[in-house]
C-alpha cells in the first residue's frame, strides 16, 4: 500500500494547466508518469543516494503540486479550528514529512508495472473535485483501481492534488481517522497527538546499503 501510495502521488508533477479543464488534469497525469519514472531510474542508477537526497528529489517534483496545506487542514478536521497557530505549523511540518517519507520509501519499493489511464466520467468533474482514474497492473497481471482527485485552484490557476482513493480505500479519511485516534488517546491535547504523529516518522539520512550495515 505505502508504494502505491508513492507513486500515485508522486504523478503529478504540474506545467500551467491554467483553464481549468477536467481534461487537463488527465494529460496532465498521463505526462507525468512517464517523466516521474524516468526521474526515478535515473536516481537508482546513481551508485548511492540516501534517504535525505531521494526526499529532496521528492519534495522538488510535487511541492509544488500536492496541496499539503489543504490536505493537513482536512486531515486534523474538527481539530483544526480548536488547535493554535503554532500547533497548525508544527502538524503541517511533521505531516509533510510522513508524507515525504511514504513517497520515498515507495518509490524505491516498486518495480516493473504499467500504467492504464481510463476515460474520464463526467458525473465526477468540477474545478472542485476532478477524479482520474487509473489502473496500476504488476507484473504479476495484479490490478490496482486508483482514482486520483485534484481541484482547480482559481487563483494560482493550477490543478493540484489533494486526495487519493486506491482500491477502495480513502488515504485522506486513513490519516484524518489516525488523527482523530491519537488526539482520543492523548485526552485531547494536540500537541501530545502532534508529538506522537512526529514519533511515528522515520528519521531519514541513511541509505539503503547503511539501513543494510546497520541492521
Amino acid at each position: 500500500m505505502k508504494a502505491l501510495l508513492a507513486l500515485v502521488l508522486m504523478l503529478l508533477m504540474s506545467p500551467a494547466w491554467g483553464e481549468g479543464n477536467p481534461e487537463d488534469a488527465q494529460k496532465l497525469v498521463n505526462e507525468r508518469i512517464h517523466a516521474l519514472l524516468a526521474r526515478i531510474e535515473q536516481l537508482k542508477a546513481l551508485p548511492s543516494v540516501n534517504e535525505q537526497q531521494r526526499m529532496l528529489a521528492v519534495e522538488e517534483v510535487i511541492g509544488s503540486v500536492v496541496d499539503f496545506k489543504r490536505i493537513t487542514r482536512r486531515v486534523m478536521a474538527k481539530y483544526y479550528k480548536k488547535s493554535s497557530k503554532q500547533q497548525k505549523i508544527d502538524f503541517y511540518t511533521v505531516f509533510k514529512q510522513t508524507l515525504l517519507n511514504t513517497y520515498v520509501k515507495g518509490l524505491w519499493e516498486f518495480e516493473d508495472y504499467k500504467i492504464r489511464i481510463k476515460p474520464l466520467k463526467s458525473a465526477r468533474q468540477s474545478l472542485r473535485n476532478t477524479q482520474v482514474e487509473f489502473e496500476v497492473v504488476t507484473a504479476s497481471g495484479q490490478v490496482f483501481p486508483v482514482i486520483q482527485s485534484l481541484f482547480f485552484h482559481k487563483k494560482q490557476r493550477r490543478w493540484l492534488v489533494q486526495n487519493v482513493i486506491i482500491s477502495g480505500v480513502n488515504i485522506g479519511q486513513l490519516f484524518r481517522d489516525q488523527f482523530a485516534r491519537l488526539v482520543t488517546q492523548n485526552h485531547g491535547d494536540l500537541d501530545l497527538a502532534i508529538q506522537a504523529w512526529a514519533l511515528a516518522v522515520k528519521p531519514v539520512g541513511k541509505s539503503r546499503d547503511e539501513e543494510v550495515e546497520g541492521a
